[in-house]
C-alpha cells in the first residue's frame, strides 16, 4: 500500500514503513521535527492528566483516533454527527450512493442464499453504517430485515469498495436471529425521577417490544458498607422489586457495590455477574433506548474482533426552547416533539465513551476500567484509549438515533476546584440550547432592558 503524505511517499508493509516517519495500522503520522513533537505534548498533557468527563477529549495520536466516525444512513435519512444538522433528508450523491449498496447487498444475499433458502421473505433495508477509510476506501455494514408475520430475522453484509477500479468485494455474511443475550449494566446511588422515568421507558420500549430481543438489565446498587441497610438502599431495592413482580418474565437483577458510588466500579462489579462469552452494555439511567438501537448492538460487537462506542443523540433544555419560541415564531415548529432529531431540540455527544458495548472477555482482554478514578467521569476515556490500542480490535464510534440522552437539570458545587467548576460549568452550558435559541433570548432581553432605559 502506497500512501502520500506532504509530498513524501510512504510505503507500508506488513505495518513497517520508514524511520523517517511512524505508521500504525491505517494511519501514517506525518513526518514532524523534533520542536513540533514537543509542542503537541505540552499542549495535551492537560488533556491526558484531566479525567473529568465535561473535559472534552483530544486524541494525543492519529493512533488514538485511527477509527475515525462512523455514519448511519437509511433509505430516508443521512444521521450525521458533526455538522450543524444532527439528521438530513437524503438527497443527491447520498441517496444514490444507498440505492446503489443497498442494489449489491441484496444480490450478495441472494446469491449467497440460493441453495440454502433461508431468506423466505422480501427483505427491506434496515440501515447501514458507513466508514472512510483514508488508505483503503469505504467500507458498509449494510442490515437488512426479512419481512415475516411470525418473527423478525436480519442478515448483515459487510462490503468494502476499495480505491481502485472494480467491483466491491464481499468481506463477510451472517444471517443474525437476534439470539445474542445482551447485559445491561447501570448503576445506582439513590431512589430519582430520572431512575423512574427510565424504568418506565424500558418497560414501554423493551420489554413490551417482542423485536428487543434477549436482554437482562443488572442494576448495580452502592451501600455505605457491607451490614449498612439505610433508607437509601432499601428504597433502590423495593422500587426495582416491584418492578420484577410487575414484570415477572423479564429478566432484571440487582446486586450491591461497597462504598461511595463510583461509576467505573459498579460497571466492573456488574460485569463480574456475566459470562465471557455474553455481551455487556453500559447504560445510565438518563437514556432511552429502543429495540431497533439493541439490534445494531448484537450486529456489529463480535467477540475477538469489535467493540462499539454509540454516540447519543442529547437533548437540549425543552424548556429553553419553549421560551425562545415565544420569541422567535420560527422556532414553534421544534417545540411539538422535544425527541425528534434536529439542530434546534439538540446534539450528537461525539466526544463522549460513556455508552459502550462489548463481550466480557473482551472487557477482561484490555484490564477493564480503571477502578482508582475518583469521583464521576474519565473512566470511560481510559477504557475506549485501551480499546484503540488493541490491535486485534476494531473500535466502531457510531451515531445511533435510537440512542436519546433525557435533558434533566443538573449542579455545579461550589467548592470544586476552579477548573473542575469551570469545566463543570461549560458541560452544563452546552447542553442548555442551540446557537438560534439562546441567541433569541440574549437580544429579546436586550430589547426590553433598552426598552426600559428609555421609558
Amino acid at each position: 500500500m502506497v500512501g502520500i503524505w506532504n509530498g513524501q511517499f510512504q510505503y507500508n508493509k506488513d505495518m513497517m514503513i520508514s524511520k523517517q516517519c511512524s505508521c500504525q495500522r491505517y494511519f501514517c503520522m506525518p513526518c514532524k521535527k523534533p520542536e513540533d513533537t514537543r509542542i503537541t505534548e505540552m499542549r495535551n498533557t492537560e488533556v491526558a492528566n484531566s479525567y473529568y468527563r465535561s473535559y472534552r477529549y483530544t486524541p494525543l495520536s492519529a493512533t488514538e483516533d485511527e477509527i475515525g466516525r462512523w455514519r448511519f444512513l437509511t433509505e430516508k435519512y443521512n444521521y450525521e454527527m458533526i455538522n450543524q444538522e444532527p439528521r438530513v433528508g437524503l438527497n443527491g450523491m447520498w441517496k444514490l450512493e444507498v440505492n446503489r449498496v443497498k442494489t449489491q447487498g441484496e444480490k450478495f444475499i441472494n446469491d449467497h442464499d440460493s441453495k440454502n433458502k433461508l431468506v423466505t421473505g422480501r427483505l427491506k433495508l434496515d440501515g447501514m453504517h458507513h466508514h472512510v477509510d483514508p488508505f483503503s476506501g469505504v467500507k458498509y455494514l449494510i442490515t437488512f430485515e426479512e419481512e415475516k408475520d411470525d418473527e423478525k430475522n436480519s442478515a448483515t453484509v459487510e462490503m468494502w469498495r476499495p480505491y481502485v477500479p472494480g467491483k466491491p468485494q464481499l468481506v463477510d455474511i451472517e444471517y443474525d436471529s437476534g439470539s445474542k443475550m445482551i447485559n445491561i449494566i447501570s448503576p445506582l446511588s439513590k431512589v430519582t425521577e430520572r431512575f423512574r422515568h427510565f424504568l418506565a421507558r424500558y418497560e414501554e420500549n423493551i420489554l413490551h417490544n417482542p423485536m428487543a430481543g434477549p436482554v437482562r438489565i443488572l442494576f448495580v446498587i452502592f451501600k455505605p458498607d457491607e451490614k449498612s441497610n439505610d433508607h437509601t438502599t432499601t428504597d433502590m431495592v423495593t422500587v426495582i422489586e416491584k418492578f420484577k413482580n410487575k414484570n415477572p418474565k423479564a429478566l432484571i437483577d440487582y446486586t450491591f457495590a461497597v462504598g461511595e458510588f463510583n461509576r467505573a466500579v459498579g460497571l466492573h462489579t456488574g460485569v463480574s455477574q456475566c459470562d465471557d462469552n455474553e455481551i455487556v452494555l453500559f447504560l445510565d439511567v438518563d437514556l432511552k433506548v429502543g429495540p431497533d438501537f439493541l439490534g445494531r448492538i448484537r450486529r456489529n460487537t463480535i467477540q475477538h474482533r469489535k467493540v462499539i462506542f454509540p454516540i447519543m443523540y442529547s437533548q437540549y433544555d425543552p424548556d429553553i426552547l419553549v421560551k425562545a419560541a415565544a420569541v422567535d415564531a420560527d422556532l414553534q415548529f421544534f417545540t411539538v416533539n422535544n425527541m425528534d432529531i434536529n439542530k434546534q431540540t439538540g446534539f450528537w455527544i461525539y466526544y463522549a465513551y460513556g455508552v459502550a458495548a462489548m463481550y466480557k472477555s473482551d472487557y477482561v482482554k484490555v484490564g477493564g476500567f480503571r477502578l482508582d478514578i475518583r469521583g464521576w467521569g474519565g473512566e470511560d476515556v481510559d477504557l475506549f484509549k485501551k480499546m484503540v490500542a488493541d490491535t486485534q480490535l476494531d473500535v466502531m464510534s457510531i451515531v445511533d438515533p435510537d440512542l436519546i440522552h433525557i435533558y434533566h437539570k443538573r449542579g455545579c458545587d461550589i467548592e470544586l476546584a476552579s477548573d473542575q467548576y469551570d469545566m463543570c460549568v461549560g458541560a452544563w452550558a452546552e447542553t442548555l440550547g442551540s446557537q438560534v435559541e439562546i441567541a433569541s433570548l440574549y437580544l429579546d432581553s436586550h430589547r426590553k432592558q433598552h426598552k426600559g432605559a428609555l421609558l
